[in-house]
């Protein structure tokens, strides 16, 4: 009798440990979630009047691009009004300090000149 009382106490002993196990086995493999909000990029065209050549085109990207938060600035279509396509991370930069940076791009003829305007 004492044998069967012996047995069956460490069995439940040896369940309960293999249960307390699995379940700290299960929380440790756990993959956390994070809960803050991950800022995207955000995809803008921004449409240029005054560009006249191709050192144009590069300086306005070049100025843009260097802006903090602007991950890349590429030219769509050329003429009269230029579009490009800035994609930048809206938490660092805005669209004010796009048009900001496009409208103070030196001329490449005239380098006290600002004569590149954003069409809104």
């Amino acid at each position: 009798m004492q044998f069967i009382k012996f047995f069956v106490i460490t069995a439940l002993i040896c369940f309960s440990a293999t249960l307390a196990t699995a379940q700290t086995s299960t929380e440790a493999t756990a993959i956390p979630v994070a809960t803050e909000a991950i800022e995207t990029e955000k995809i803008i065209k921004v449409k240029v009047k005054g560009v006249g050549c191709s050192r144009d085109l590069k300086a306005i990207a070049t100025s843009v691009a260097n802006l903090e938060g602007v991950n890349l600035c590429e030219t769509l279509k050329k003429g009269a009004t230029t579009t490009f396509e800035v994609t930048y991370n809206p938490s660092i930069a805005t669209e004010k300090m796009i048009y900001s940076a496009v409208e103070n791009t030196p001329g490449c003829s005239n380098q006290t000149a600002r004569p590149y305007k954003v069409k809104l």
